[in-house]
């Protein structure tokens, strides 16, 4: 698939709303194993809230390896360009991990909550019912505050040192899993009964 970002905004620097549309069709697109071409002819620059809705939540849910094989990026000045890579830099990693550490936060924890928090925020925003059942978030306040979350507060969040969710399973399930096979089925079983 082929997106000028034009093509979405007549403005010379897209807003966070941007990034955030494009992200939707992003995964839509890995979703269908589509690669995605990313147009930024005739855009000057993007905010720091255009990366942070696009590039951010992408690198989190597929990885820097996976988005380097499928999305590509195209006419994007020195600036833009300097930005996009920190998204894929391992540097930035290094800041992160200091900052992580600064807070004697174990990096795993970290990066667990990190993804959970991105993904809990999309669903609540865009499919609340999906968010109680795959995530788990049935409190409707809940998964109203998570879905206002910016990137800056889930990453304050993920930095806490402690995981941001809890198994759905049952003791009993967890026991009885090498007793017997299960199938997807009895999975979900043992999560409602929770």
């Amino acid at each position: 698939m082929y997106l000028f970002v034009k093509s979405i905004t007549d403005l010379k620097s897209p807003q966070p709303y941007h990034g955030k549309n494009l992200a939707r069709l992003a995964r839509e697109c890995f979703a269908n194993r589509q690669a995605l071409t990313v147009d930024f002819e005739g855009v000057d620059s993007i905010s720091l809230g255009f990366f942070q809705e696009l590039f951010l939540p992408l690198v989190a849910e597929f990885g820097a390896d996976f988005l380097r094989s499928h999305l590509k990026i195209a006419n994007v000045t020195p600036g833009i360009e300097a930005i996009i890579k920190s998204a894929f830099n391992k540097g930035d990693d290094a800041d992160q991990c200091t900052l992580v550490h600064n807070n004697q936060c174990d990096i795993e924890i970290y990066e667990l909550n990190l993804a959970w928090l991105i993904k809990a925020r999309e669903l609540a925003r865009e499919n609340p019912i999906l968010a109680e059942v795959t995530m788990g978030i049935g409190d409707i306040e809940m998964s109203s505050a998570l879905s206002h979350l910016s990137i800056k507060d889930i990453q304050r969040i993920a930095q806490s040192g402690w995981l941001c969710f809890s198994p759905r399973f049952t003791t009993h399930f967890i026991q009885n899993i090498n007793a017997q096979s299960h199938e997807v089925v009895d999975v979900l079983l043992g999560l409602l009964n929770s």
